[in-house]
């Protein structure tokens, strides 16, 4: 979730948080109810966050869903008809997606990951849970930084959505279904984040949401989705339950959860996904003071690495410092720009802090109040030391004059 202001993060809050009634489109998965538990073990492996029963297999009806939807070759007509793989209007729709994720492959996530091997060489050696607050549906940027993690969490707006039934819609609702994801992914593709106030439009609809355009990214950066489950969590923090599509939204902190695998890889890794109010306060539904089960279940995870994109300085503010205190307790490595925690609430006695690119002031979007002196002033003081970043990323994409800043807790 990308907001361009504190008061469009309310509104968003109040517009979506308060819609849980709609229920999201059928999604081609079939739920049994069971209960699972979150181990809090701080050195929890793969194995104690990947829950038994799942679906290991990447030749399934899902994944060639989700390829369908990111524009790549299916495995077979079964999930995906051949008369919607021969659509010209889904002709169109792959090569503009080709083009669009050719262009970022070269001009940005290749370079991420070249940085990533001499810049997070701990992190990528240990691999841990990554914690993305203020996520959106992106973690395409995610795991250019962070491939092999175990887990990541992730908590924002957007709607949870659902992979659609492909053999149950017609071309028109295909085509209607193809437009609505291309619209979401354009700003994702041209300027590297999600603009609240246009998903709330394309990404409330019943054929969109987190989990379509997730499980695009996921496809597009050579991964197979092996299964998706949604979840309800219980106030104590630990033990999600399943439950079927059509209850998604009824309860407080309901979760969708994908399972998926590295092409080429054993490794199954999960991506759990929040729709929360992560203000301390209440808009249209609790925040974090009074959402006893989200606190928890955060408080619970295994030592992560946390990370912060284009958040709109929300954990800047005093009216979030829960989630921020979280990132900070909880995180051993926080990899931000300085949209994410506020400079000043880093204790430089317990942190060692690596600059790198350049500290502009904030784009006009938000012009008051998020300018911070103490950051450029470290960004001044440390000039000869700072390097700069080979890739843009973030607010500051006309002048691609981008920061970026890594947090090391100290032993």
């Amino acid at each position: 979730m990308k907001v361009f202001h504190r008061f469009l993060y309310i509104t968003a809050s109040i517009v979506l948080l308060t819609s849980c009634s709609n229920h999201p489109a059928k999604s081609a998965e079939t739920t049994t109810t069971k209960t699972d538990t979150v181990a809090p073990n701080p050195t929890a492996n793969n194995s104690s966050v990947i829950d038994k029963g799942i679906n290991t297999d990447s030749h399934n009806k899902l994944n060639d869903v989700a390829l369908y939807l990111a524009g790549m070759k299916t495995d077979s007509s079964i999930a995906v008809p051949a008369k919607l793989q021969n659509l010209r209007s889904y002709k169109q729709y792959s090569d503009s997606l080709d083009a669009g994720f050719t262009s970022i492959e070269k001009n940005r996530l290749s370079k991420m990951r070249d940085w990533a091997k001499t810049e997070l060489a701990p992190e990528l050696a240990a691999p841990k849970t990554v914690l993305y607050p203020f996520s959106g549906p992106d973690i395409l940027h995610c795991v250019q930084f962070f491939p092999d993690a175990d887990q990541y969490v992730m908590i924002a707006l957007e709607r949870y959505g659902s992979l659609p039934v492909m053999d149950k819609m017609d071309s028109a609702k295909t085509s209607h279904t193809l437009d609505y994801v291309h619209q979401s992914l354009e700003d994702i593709i041209g300027k590297s984040y999600f603009i609240t106030r246009k998903m709330a439009v394309n990404v409330s609809n019943q054929y969109n949401g987190f989990t379509p355009l997730a499980c695009v990214f996921l496809e597009r950066t050579g991964h197979s989705i092996l299964d998706i489950k949604y979840k309800h969590l219980l106030d104590d923090g630990k033990t999600l339950v399943e439950q079927p599509i059509d209850s998604m939204g009824k309860h407080l902190n309901d979760c969708v959860v994908i399972y998926f695998r590295k092409n080429g890889s054993d490794k199954i890794q999960k991506l759990t996904y929040f729709k929360a109010n992560l203000s301390d306060h209440q808009f249209g539904t609790p925040g974090m003071k009074d959402n006893v089960g989200l606190t928890a279940y955060l408080n619970n995870l295994p030592e992560c690495y946390t990370y912060a994109k284009s958040a709109s300085y929300l954990m800047c503010q005093t009216d979030f410092s829960i989630i921020r205190n979280i990132c900070l307790s909880k995180s051993k490595t926080i990899l931000q720009d300085d949209t994410g925690v506020g400079f000043g609430f880093y204790d430089k006695t317990k942190w060692n802090i690596k600059l790198y690119g350049s500290y502009e002031k904030p784009i006009s979007d938000f012009h008051g109040g998020y300018y911070q002196a103490n950051l450029e002033k470290a960004y001044r003081t440390d000039s000869a030391h700072i390097k700069p970043l080979p890739f843009s990323l973030g607010y500051h994409w006309k002048d691609q004059v981008q920061n970026l800043m890594k947090f090391e807790k100290k032993m």
